[in-house]
């Protein structure tokens, strides 16, 4: 399962204001485009930012922001998404982030998280490069609390799946998961033997293909 396969299984895109916060280079905001949404894509790295410029198109909103202080109005927004980003956000200022959400989004409106967990073939060769074990923890424990609480943002709906993604050879995984960011790129060249390895294990080959698995959460909250 994807995660826009998932999320349109629970709200109709088509036509929806839709934020992307953390959106990186457009990935999915272009899908969620596909899907009908009005998009603006929010990303706090500037190099990103005019990456996502030249992947979409000019119908998108591409903003610098930061999930604690969004660049959008008040009530404009039918749903806001984190697609494996909620656990960057510091978690000195996850209130103030989700406060943000409360603020920017209509009446009525969707928040709608897709997290990682620190486990899995993915997981267990991209630690190698950036361990995320405390801050995955850390987010689904917030998440969880939140569903909960149920003071701001009713759960509608939490679901569990696995995202593949396929890498037929080591380079495919350098380019998409650790050149992307200068600091992993600076810790995977001194340990390109070791994280090599990994891949190589973890790899699974046993459907003709070479793919790594992420178990993930997807968390669909409504305003109250």
């Amino acid at each position: 399962m994807g995660h826009i396969e998932h999320l349109t299984s629970l709200f109709d895109l088509a036509n929806k204001a839709v934020a992307d916060i953390g959106a990186g280079s457009g990935v999915f905001s272009a899908q969620l485009m596909r899907e009908g949404a009005r998009v603006s894509a929010i990303e706090i790295d500037s190099d990103k930012v005019e990456m996502a410029k030249a992947k979409l198109s000019s119908a998108a909103a591409v903003l610098e922001g930061r999930a604690e202080d969004l660049p959008l109005a008040d009530g404009s927004q039918d749903l806001l998404c984190f697609f494996f980003s909620f656990h960057h956000i510091p978690h000195e200022v996850h209130a103030e982030a989700l406060q943000e959400a409360s603020r920017v989004l209509k009446p009525g409106g969707r928040l709608h998280v897709v997290e990682p967990f620190p486990y899995g073939s993915m997981f267990d060769v991209v630690r190698m490069v950036e361990d995320e074990t405390e801050v995955r923890t850390r987010s689904h424990a917030l998440l969880s609390s939140l569903a909960e609480e149920g003071e701001a943002f009713n759960l509608i709906d939490k679901t569990d799946y696995t995202l593949t993604r396929s890498y037929p050879t080591f380079q495919d995984f350098l380019e998409q998961i650790v050149r992307v960011d200068p600091a992993r790129n600076c810790i995977f060249e001194n340990n390109r033997i070791a994280i090599e390895d990994q891949f190589d294990r973890a790899l699974d080959c046993s459907t003709g293909g070479h793919f790594l698995h992420q178990p993930c959460a997807a968390y669909h909250f409504s305003v109250i």
